[in-house]
This record gives structure tokens, sequence and C-alpha cells, in this order.
């Protein structure tokens, strides 16, 4: 064979696997954990091939199901620009088994038209009988609920969970946030704040796609649709039983509306209308205990836990005297790099020493932390000489051993020549003096001490307590506290007349119901619109003219604004807007040019009251 033809057969070889491998086969229960003689589906999956490719499914026996219907086959793909990226056959078939208990689902098997044949992988799904004795365990639903109060406790509950319920001070543990809720419509989760975790250092972790989608899950034996709110890694900051305060959230929930009136003919034609209310949820607390760290700590050790690597290096082992160099220590590996400090060290006298600097690159992980942190010493050899840098001893303590672990670098070995451009200096910090010629010497890492004056000095003697500028600063803290007061009582004072604040805030609550509209005008929602609108207008008035109960009716609205001087016209278009507001919440049709009319006329008539006091 000759190498032309060698070469093109390798290259047509290492091609052959990827068109043989790149396929697969797939089976999975949806959802994976079910009731005892609930529907669910089990599905087969060809990825990446199409339904011309596939020339027959060789179904599987299901001696622990019953087969409600199928297998029907679909094909899905996914395209990007045109290119087809992602294709898809699938068998499904609907089952259901009154047997209790972990079963295999078995394998089926497909064959391909270029002769291949594939057979499913291993897939389990679960079965248990729920607890009827537990409340809400029967199969009502709550949506005719209304008020969130009597919701079950059972049907909607956060949690917080934690990968383990014991370990030592420094070590990490996960906290997952969980929602769980069953026969409850529930739409959306509001954030929440995780201020409460006292006695932990706690950073964020991100929340998986799979984990941020709704499944199911069975808890106290009865199934769930779960979904994860936060994860956290946190890491103890003492021993000893540590309570977590409860986490809030507020849930917000689909329920059936009220109708207006008894029989009313529009819910009998399209059904009950739904509103969105809010349940406040708040989870248990948790007790942790953690562990101290054991007696017999080495010096070295500092609270660091997990498992770390050691190295120093210089960036020149043969330098001249006067010139700087760096001492790096570079702590490497997992764990909880928050107690990973510089390590004190004794470098030789004739140094001088500066404070080191810290670079840190560490991915937060389930463990704690992955990477490095390093320590960059700089110094400098003021006189020519051999000399040799100090061992490094570091200590952390292994959660998994349970034992402390002390870990020493070599000494480094440094040669120092003599300055070619000066005598030998003694460090900085054994001088008893030092003069500026001295200081240009050494160069520019040192500057010498300012000799010029500042502009201004105080005389000598001078005391600042009983001189003018003292009563002339005290007189104004005096003025500005008796200000402070005068603004303090009428603040308080106009925070008493009820009336007063409602008229204040009457703009700003009839602002934010019409924004309310604005968003059901562009969402073509009459009903709601037209039902916001009159909140608005009416909300408004029964503020500016602090009116409540029966004494707030359209003739004593027209009386009282008639008596304050109000134009007649102001008072006429204000009324025809409750009017046309009324007539349109119940007798809906209108178009959107009317309803855009309408919240114009809302607004006119809110502006032109705005100065009535």
């Amino acid at each position: 064979m000759s190498n032309c033809k060698k070469i093109w057969f390798f290259v047509l070889m290492s091609f052959c696997p990827v068109a043989v491998f790149a396929q697969s086969f797939v089976v999975k229960a949806e959802p994976s954990i079910v009731a005892v003689n609930s529907k669910f589906q089990i599905v087969y999956t060809v990825e990446d091939t199409q339904p011309g490719n596939v020339e027959s499914f060789i179904p599987p026996a299901f001696p622990d199901f019953t087969v409600i219907a199928g297998p029907t086959q679909s094909f899905s793909s996914i395209s990007i620009n045109g290119n087809l990226t992602e294709s898809s056959v699938r068998y499904t078939y609907v089952v259901q088994t009154d047997k209790v208990g972990v079963f295999d689902i078995p394998v089926a098997e497909v064959k391909l038209k270029d002769g291949t044949s594939l057979k499913s992988k291993k897939a389990a799904v679960e079965v248990i009988k729920e607890d009827a004795n537990k409340p809400g365990s029967g199969t009502g639903n709550s949506q005719g609920q209304s008020n969130p109060e009597d919701i079950s406790p059972d049907d909607l509950f956060i949690r917080m969970e934690f990968n383990r319920q014991s370990v030592y001070k420094g070590e990490p543990l996960i906290l997952t946030i969980k929602l769980y809720w069953r026969n409850v419509p529930v739409v959306g989760v509001m954030p929440f704040n995780m201020s409460t975790l006292a006695g932990f250092d706690f950073q964020q972790l991100q929340v998986s796609a799979a984990e941020s989608n709704q499944r199911q899950q069975k808890y106290n034996n009865r199934i769930y649709n779960t979904v994860t709110l936060a994860r956290l890694i946190l890491h103890p900051l003492r021993a000893g039983e540590i309570t977590l305060a409860s986490i809030e959230a507020a849930v917000k929930i689909q329920v059936p509306q009220q109708s207006r009136a008894t029989n009313d003919m529009f819910d009998i034609f399209i059904g009950p209308q739904y509103k969105v209310i809010t349940k406040q949820l708040k989870s248990a607390p948790v007790t942790l205990g953690i562990k101290d760290f054991p007696a017999g700590a080495p010096a070295s050790f500092n609270g660091a836990t997990g498992n770390f690597t050691l190295a120093t290096k210089v960036d020149k082992d043969k330098i001249v005297a006067n010139q700087a160099i760096t001492y790096s220590v570079t702590v490497s590996g997992t764990g909880n790099f928050k107690q990973v400090n510089p390590p004190p060290l004794s470098f030789p006298d004739k140094f001088d020493k500066y404070d080191p600097t810290t670079a840190e690159n560490v991915k937060t992980t389930e463990t704690g932390g992955s990477g490095s942190k390093k320590f960059d010493y700089v110094l400098i050899p003021r006189s020519a000489g051999e000399y040799e840098l100090p061992a490094v001893e570091f200590s952390y303590f292994d959660t998994r051993r349970g034992s402390y672990v002390t870990l020493k670098s070599d000494p480094i070995h440094l040669e120092v020549e003599k300055d070619p451009g000066g005598a030998n200096i003694q460090p900085i910090a054994s001088m008893p003096m030092v003069t500026g010629k001295k200081i240009e010497h050494l160069g520019n890492d040192i500057l010498f001490i300012k000799t010029t004056l500042p502009s201004k000095l105080n005389p000598s003697g001078y005391v600042f307590f009983g001189s003018s500028d003292f009563w002339l600063f005290f007189a104004a803290i005096i003025l500005v506290f008796a200000i402070i007061c005068f603004v303090r009582r009428k603040m308080a004072k106009d925070r008493q007349n009820v009336a007063l604040m409602r008229n204040k805030k009457a703009n700003k609550v009839a602002i934010g119901r019409l924004k309310q509209s604005a968003k059901l005008l562009k969402a073509d929602d009459p009903v709601g619109f037209y039902e916001e609108v009159a909140k608005a207008v009416w909300g408004y008035i029964s503020d500016k003219l602090n009116m409540q109960g029966a004494e707030f009716s359209r003739d004593k609205v027209q009386e009282k604004l008639a008596s304050q001087n109000i134009p007649q016209e102001n008072i006429d278009l204000l009324i025809a807007v409750m009017e046309n507001c009324e007539y349109a919440r119940y007798a809906p049709g209108g178009s959107h040019k009317g309803m855009e009319d309408m919240y114009n006329e809302a607004i006119k008539a809110i502006s032109r009251l705005e100065n009535l006091k």
C-alpha cells in the first residue's frame, strides 16, 4: 500500500467511530417517580438521527406495567441559521401499574438502515403509595381557594436541605432551598433575602437548568412538584450547635376570582376569571452540629480546612546587592481559602522586606473553593554574600481523615553579588540616621523626607477649646440641631393628620393605578382596564376630599367639589369619566381607540384637580 493510500485509510478510520457512536438510544420515565395506579409515560429516544435512518423499532415486553397507549412515534429537531444541529426520534408509551417499588424500564431495540442495531440504556421508575392519612393527600384541587391562609401547609412549603448535618468548623456544606407544592397552581416566586444565615460565611452557587425547572420528588411518602430556589455553600464560623433561622419567601398563586354577582352570565359563558394572590411562606428552622478542631493543632495552623499543596520560588536566584527580588509562596488545592493567610516568615537581617501582596485564583465549588492563593514578598538585599531564605510551613485540617497536615517547603539558596555602583549599605530598619545623599544612592525605592514647610502653621501653644473658632463651631451645631428638631416635629404633626397625608399621596397612588391600567391597555384587556381606571379615579377623589363610607357618592362628590370653587367643566369631566368606566366595566366591547381616549380623559380629569387642597 502506497504512503498516500495509507494516509487516506487512517483518516477515514478516524472518522468511522464518530459516525457509529454519535447515535445513542436512551429511555426515561416522565415523571421518574409516580403514584400507584397513576398514568405516566415511558419514552424511548434515538438521538442524533432522523426518521429515515430508522428501519424498525422492536418494542419491549412490559411485565410490570399495563400499556394504556403506544408506541406513538414523533420526531424533533433544532435548527440554527437554517442548519440542522440536533434531531431525534421518540417512541412513547402511556402505562400504569398497581405495584409499589422501583422497577427497571424494559430494554427496547432499534435497527438503523446502515445495518447497526442499538439497545436502550438502563433506567428505572419509582412507584409509591401515597399516605392518604395526611392533610391534602386527596386528589382535590386547591384552585378553588381564594384565601392564601386556606391553603394547607402540607400542600405548599419551602425547605432548607443540607448535604450533611454535622461538619467541622470551616468545613463547607451545601444548603439547597426548595419550594414544594401539590394541588396548588403556583405561578411565581418573589426574591427573598439571605441575610438570616448568622454564624456562617456563605457564597451563592449557580443553580443548574435541571434544578431550576419544575420536577417531581418524593417527600414524606408523597409526590410533590419541586423547584430549586437557591443553592449556597456555607462555612461555619464557630463550633457548637448553630440554628439557622427560618427563610421567608412570597409565592404567587393563581386562584379563581369571585363573581361580581350570583349567576353572573359573563362567568357562565366564558368560564371564571382568575387572579393572582400572594402567599407568605416560612421554612422551619434547622439546627446543625458543628464540630471543633481536635487538640494538638500545629503552631502554623490558622483554621484552613481542605486538601492543599505548598510551593515556593524566587524570580531570580542570583542578583546584585540593592536589587529587588520576589519570593512567592503558593498554596493550591481545594478547601476553605478564606482561612489561608500569608505565612509569617523571618528573612535575613540584611534584607529590606515589604508586606506581601496576595493574588487569588479561586473558583467556588461544592468543595468550598478550588484553585490557588499566592503571596509575593518583595525583598532587597543590601549586602553581598550567600543567603538562605527560610523554609515555609503551612498547616491545614484534613476533614476526610480528621487530622492535621503540615506542609514544609525547602529553604532557597540565594547568591548576592556586590553592587558595582556603590558600597554595601545597611538595611533601612537598622540605620540610626539616613542622609538625603545616601537615600539617593539607594535608587527610587525610598524617597527623602520633604524639606518644604506647609503653607499654614498654627502658632505654638494654640488651643482650639475656648477659642473664637470653637464658639462659632458650637453655635453652628446648636442652630443645626434646632432646625432638625423643628423639621421633625412638623413631619410628625403632618403624619398625624390622616386627611393631609391622604391628600399628599393621592396623586402618587392614582399614578400607580394608571400605570397598571396602561399595561392592561397594551394587553388589550378591556375588563381589567376599565376596572383599574375606575379604581384610580374614585381612589384619587376619596383621598383628595377625605371622603369615606356612605358619604362617598357621586352627588356628594359634586357638591363638595362645587363648594371648593372647582370649575363646573372640570367637575363634569370627572363625573363623565366615572360613569363611562362603570358602564364599560359591565358592558365591555369597546374598541382599543375608545380605551385610549378613556385613559387620556382620566389623566386630564386628575391633572385638573391636582391643585385642590
